[in-house]
């Protein structure tokens, strides 16, 4: 009778796992879908609008590719882990399993390479206003962003060459198969290196954005309207980093805890609350992809001129 009343329990528990997790994925579906449609609608903006089309928004565009990718993915890639038919399809078929890894990891380094990117950027031009134009120039940057996406799309392909764990009947996830000096040596350890860069670079752009507005501005006026507007740029991009870091910390650090920290700060186990908590999470940091295009409109009112050319709306905003 005990035998019986474990197995129901246990069976109940499946059961209750499993709608929570066609729940989970229905909402960072939807979540996902606005992420398309918002990057969608910048880069086709981009594209209309040659008055966009600076070194600086070609470093947003890359950002907007990645989250682009994460968005499309990401109602599979979390189904893999979620939804019993797509788990048993990533068990059974290397190549699926691989591949939204490997693509989903291409989205992350897009995102977090781009970040340490437009920090040098603002960095060069809070700290050298006046030769910023020449120093960083729109072919520079398209130069640098095909070398940074044939690296990073050479560095993450490498699973699907070999470089892999992967077993028929294993769970689908990068921690089970991708071997750990890949995983965690070198993929999280660069992560975690480039968000610590981030953080720096930008509490410095703060600073030195902050002592240079206190001084009377110097050079022609044309100079000077030329720094208001990156002044602006710099003030939305700061925007974007708080965003993303009140998105992902969070997250990142309940990984590091799951990955690292169970028996010291979990008790050796890990309770369900944690599980709940660290699931939920993964809707915050999907819905980050969706949110800088928003951002650029909040902030930039040439972007948000653009968005509404682009999609047909002529309505004049007392924002602008």
């Amino acid at each position: 009778m005990e035998t019986t009343t474990e197995y129901a329990t246990a069976e109940d528990v499946a059961v209750e796992e499993s709608a929570a997790g066609i729940v989970l994925v229905a909402v960072i579906s939807v979540v996902c879908v606005l992420g398309v449609l918002s990057n969608l609608l910048l880069l086709l903006t981009y594209i209309k609008h040659p008055e966009l089309q600076s070194p600086t928004n070609l470093l947003l565009v890359n950002q907007s590719i990645g989250d682009l990718i994460s968005s499309a993915l990401g109602p599979f890639y979390y189904s893999l882990s979620h939804i019993d038919v797509c788990r048993e399809l990533a068990s059974k078929y290397k190549f699926v399993c691989l591949m939204a890894l490997c693509l989903m990891s291409l989205s992350v380094w897009a995102s977090l390479f781009t970040l340490l990117s437009l920090s040098f950027d603002r960095m060069i031009n809070i700290r050298f206003p006046f030769h910023y134009a020449r120093l960083v120039t729109e072919p520079l940057v398209k130069r640098f962003s095909i070398a940074l996406w044939i690296a990073m799309v050479a560095i993450v392909s490498l699973p699907l060459f070999g470089l892999n764990t992967w077993e028929s009947g294993q769970t689908c996830s990068a921690v089970t198969t991708f071997p750990k000096i890949y995983f965690i040596n070198f993929f999280l350890l660069t992560s975690f290196i480039i968000v610590i860069l981030v953080g720096v670079l930008n509490l410095v752009i703060c600073a030195v954005a902050i002592s240079k507005r206190k001084i009377h501005p110097s050079g022609t006026e044309t100079e000077q309207l030329q720094m208001k507007s990156q002044y602006k740029l710099t003030k939305m991009f700061l925007v974007v980093v708080g965003v993303f870091y009140f998105c992902w910390m969070p997250y990142i650090i309940l990984n590091m805890i799951a990955l690292l920290g169970v028996k010291t700060l979990l008790g050796g186990h890990t309770p369900g609350w944690f599980i709940m908590l660290l699931e939920s999470y993964k809707i915050v940091v999907a819905l980050n992809a969706s949110l800088n295009p928003l951002i650029y409109a909040w902030k930039i009112g040439e972007f948000r001129k653009a968005f509404r050319k682009t999609v047909g709306l002529q309505i004049n905003s007392p924002l602008d």
